[in-house]
């Protein structure tokens, strides 16, 4: 083996220089061998050049790298005579391994059957990985006796491979491969073959790599084609138009993509030739922008949005993204970039804006409250609801409401509630407003239509109905949306209505039993009266007395209970307040005691009113008497009058028709009335007075009074600060102000005119005609009315009266008193009743002119108005009223 450069000799049997000896005088066989010899290395080093020659052609003529490799292999095989040519490369791997790229010659697998690395490891110690690892030409002489060849030894000595040498092929000086040829003579491969040979795999690697740099350019070349051309049609098929433009506003349009005939309706073309085609379709309120394009900086992506005029006219939206670049050819400032069709995204926003608006519009208008609460920390959804609604209460606040969620509030606008914490408005304690939370996070934080309570700027309670939907981000309640109304208002007329429909239904059941009542009463006074006429002992006239004013009483009673119901029967007259007070005043003195101050405040101009004098005095003593009751110390009672003017929700909330009254307003100084005993102030029977000390209908009937009257009453009181009462009666301005009372003589006359009584009521009845006999009247009985038309056919003679009650079965009086007076139109008419005001007021025998008794009634109550009635010389004209059809 020798490890000689490839200019250095192979080793061999000959001495070394400077110990060569005189040479023999050679004999004819020397010189015969020695010739020999010469014409074989000839022969071998022509063989050499003529493969070196043959190699250079195929280096000139070669396309491809293999094809090369092949030839090499071929040529050195085939004209050098060579056993075996193989071209091996060097791998990078972790074993540095080697690996055949070409072969020619005997091989019958052998590059395919061995291994070859270029490891200094006994598989890479061989020629081929010397030659690579240390980069220099490896000849083995004798594979038979070289002990580095023993890996391959077999199989080469197999395939005649006697000798080899391994020329590394570099590049930039560096080996990635080897040219291996096997010969199949020892001690092959002199010095001159040697030089030969290197020359060829330097030739070799020369050739690979200038084709390796051929086809690097080539594919460099394709793909930059090919980028380009991908490019292209990428640039192609985005819809948007790619261009390149000298920068600045007036700059000229270098390339334009397709897309501009789509997006703008013009050839690319056209837009190239014009110059300025940019700043001519610019829209001019554009143009001032497009002016600050020569002062972007270069390399740094900008983007600006503006309109331009497209072919046809029609006006669109792009979007410019685009970078400024320096040409390197011409050193010009170029802008490369994209125009993007956002007509569409432009649309979309402006309807967006405007949805916005309508948006912030119907949320600014809107009567109900709208507003989005946050909670920061945002609460976690994990924790117990009393633990949310502890963390919601103290972290959550107000970050966005309507100026009506504000008013609700009592705030003058919405940014007077921004910030506000929930426990600034929210009474989470009360069991109203706390079921009302946590069902609304047991409903999955949301609730529909549900009460709660809060408080507003003065700290009053207000009832909210609200609506709310809770956000929920990653298992946290972070906010809250909701609308909301105050119906505080709505809930208090909610009440007035329930307290009216009870009082309602109370005056119902009043009205329905009055007339037995009164008629049952009728009889047991009216007999106790005749029983304490006829003189009895001192113990029963006590005991017919005790009688006597219980029914007194029970009447009283039923006459309150009616007014209280507004079912009583009233007589209303025109009459001036002022009077009606002046003339109660006098009797007040003496009710409410001294240690009470009297005060009257009348209004000089006072309008005049229209109502039932008698219930009018009843109203003014039942507040004087109520106010004395809660003065028990003294203080002072004061009655005032005004003229006012009703109007809008003022008038609503007195439940009255908008207008002109006159108010009555009745104050004192005295304990006052908390929130709960105001409500039930007008109540029946409701009192809050010892047992025995009061009936608890003296409110009731005034409030009775007042509305059967048309008109309205307001009551404010603090416990401490007294009670108010405010009555509203409508004004009028007809009739005059005090009417003139007919004098009552002391003594009531009898007559001997004849009277027919009509009455249902057998023991009213007879209980009438003891008392009319008694007076010396002739008294005709008739049990309804068709008995009494009867009964005065059959009697012929005049009937003077006809005394008939207003309602009974079959025919009612004013159809009785119609018949009786087609008969005699002199027969003059009393009417009685125990109705209530609706019946009787359909039977209109409460019109002027009308007599009008009402039960029950005492003896001389009869006898004086069956007296004045047949004195009445007017009252025939008044008593044939038209009655009411059946």
């Amino acid at each position: 083996m020798s490890d000689a450069a490839p200019n250095d000799a192979l080793v061999s049997n000959r001495p070394a220089a400077g110990h060569r000896p005189a040479d023999p005088i050679p004999s004819e066989s020397s010189i015969a061998d020695r010739d020999h010899e010469i014409n074989k290395e000839l022969k071998r080093l022509t063989r050499a050049l003529r493969a070196l020659s043959g190699c250079n052609q195929a280096l000139a003529e070669a396309t491809s790298e293999q094809q090369l490799l092949n030839q090499i292999c071929e040529i050195i095989v085939l004209v050098g005579g060579y056993r075996m040519a193989g071209i091996l490369y060097a791998q990078h791997d972790e074993l540095k391994t080697v690996r055949p790229v070409a072969h020619a010659g005997y091989d019958s697998g052998y590059l395919d059957t061995i291994e070859i690395r270029w490891s200094d490891t006994p598989f890479g110690r061989g020629p081929t990985g010397t030659s690579i690892r240390e980069n220099r030409i490896c000849t083995f002489s004798d594979t038979a006796n070289n002990p580095l060849f023993e890996p391959w030894r077999e199989a080469a000595l197999q395939r005649g491979y006697a000798a080899i040498i391994a020329l590394p092929l570099r590049t930039a000086g560096t080996p990635f491969g080897a040219l291996v040829i096997y010969s199949e003579q020892a001690n092959s491969f002199e010095n001159s073959e040697v030089e030969l040979l290197s020359e060829m795999a330097n030739s070799l690697a020369f050739g690979i790599t200038a084709l390796r740099s051929q086809e690097q350019s080539r594919r460099a070349t394709a793909a930059l084609q090919d980028a380009e051309a991908k490019y292209r049609q990428l640039v192609e098929q985005v819809p948007a138009i790619s261009y390149v433009a000298e920068t600045g506003a007036f700059g000229p349009f270098l390339y334009m993509s397709p897309q501009v005939k789509t997006i703008l309706g013009h050839n690319p073309e056209d837009c190239l030739a014009n110059p300025h085609f940019w700043w001519d379709h610019l829209n001019p309120e554009d143009q001032p922008r497009a002016l600050l394009e020569d002062t972007w900086e270069e390399g740094r992506l900008f983007q600006m949005e503006y309109r331009m005029r497209r072919h046809d006219g029609e006006e669109i939206w792009v979007r410019d993204e685009a970078i400024i670049v320096r040409d390197p050819m011409t050193g010009k400032r170029l802008t490369r970039g994209m125009l993007v069709d956002i007509t569409e995204q432009k649309r979309a926003q402006y309807a967006l804006r405007e949805s916005e608006e309508r948006y912030r519009t119907f949320v600014a208008q809107s009567s109900e409250g709208i507003y989005r609460m946050e909670h920061d920390p945002p609460i976690p959804c994990h924790l117990s609801v009393d633990e949310q609604l502890a963390w919601g209460y103290k972290y959550g606040y107000m970050a966005e409401c309507n100026d009506a969620m504000a008013r609700m509030y009592g705030r003058a606008s919405a940014q007077e509630l921004l910030g506000a914490t929930l426990s600034e408005f929210l009474v989470l304690h009360d069991p109203v407003t706390r079921s009302f939370m946590e069902r609304f996070i047991r409903n999955g934080y949301r609730i529909s239509d549900e009460e709660s309570i809060e408080l507003d700027a003065q700290g009053q309670k207000r009832v909210f109905r609200n609506t709310m939907v809770g956000t929920i981000v990653d298992g946290h309640w972070v906010r809250t949306w909701g609308i909301t109304r105050d119906i505080t208002e709505r809930k208090h007329l909610e009440e007035q209505l329930r307290n009216a429909q009870q009082l309602e239904a109370i005056g119902r059941l009043a009205g329905g039993v009055a007339h037995d009542f009164n008629n049952i009463l009728g009889i047991i006074m009216g007999h106790a009266e005749l029983l304490l006429a006829t003189g009895a002992d001192e113990r029963s006239h006590n005991g017919l007395e005790q009688i006597r004013r219980a029914a007194e009483r029970a009447a009283s009673l039923t006459q309150q209970l009616l007014a209280f119901s507004r079912k009583q029967v009233l007589q209303p007259r025109v009459l001036d307040l002022n009077e009606s007070v002046t003339d109660v005043e006098k009797m007040l003195s003496r009710v409410i005691g001294e240690d009470i101050e009297l005060i009257a405040k009348l209004h000089p101009s006072l309008m005049m009113v229209k109502a039932d004098p008698n219930q009018i005095e009843q109203v003014l003593i039942n507040l004087a008497v109520n106010a004395r009751d809660a003065m028990p110390h003294g203080g002072k009672l004061t009655m005032e009058t005004a003229n006012v003017q009703l109007e809008g929700e003022e008038a609503r909330d007195l439940d009255v028709s908008p207008g002109s009254y006159v108010m009555l307003k009745v104050g004192d100084t005295g304990n006052g009335m908390d929130v709960v005993t105001l409500s039930h102030a007008f109540e029946p029977f409701f009192t809050t007075k010892p047992m025995g000390k009061g009936t608890g209908l003296g409110l009731s009937t005034v409030y009775g009074i007042v509305k059967q009257s048309g008109g309205g009453i307001q009551v404010e009181s603090e416990p401490g600060r007294g009670t108010s009462f405010r009555i509203y009666l409508p004004a009028t301005e007809s009739g005059q102000g005090r009417h003139a009372e007919r004098s009552i003589p002391s003594g009531v006359a009898g007559g001997l005119e004849t009277i027919l009584i009509a009455e249902d009521e057998p023991d009213l009845r007879e209980l009438t005609r003891i008392f009319l006999e008694s007076y010396g009247y002739k008294v005709l009985q008739a049990a309804s009315a068709e008995d009494a038309l009867r009964t005065a056919e059959q009697f012929g003679s005049p009937i003077h009266l006809l005394l008939t009650d207003v309602i009974m079965p079959g025919m009612s009086g004013p159809q009785l008193a119609e018949k009786i007076q087609g008969r005699d139109p002199k027969t003059k008419v009393v009417y009685m009743t125990g109705y209530t005001d609706d019946m009787v007021v359909q039977h209109r025998v409460l019109e002027p002119g009308v007599q009008l008794l009402q039960k029950p009634f005492t003896k001389s109550e009869l006898a004086l108005k069956v007296r004045s009635t047949l004195d009445d010389e007017a009252q025939t004209q008044w008593a044939a009223i038209s009655p009411e059809q059946p």
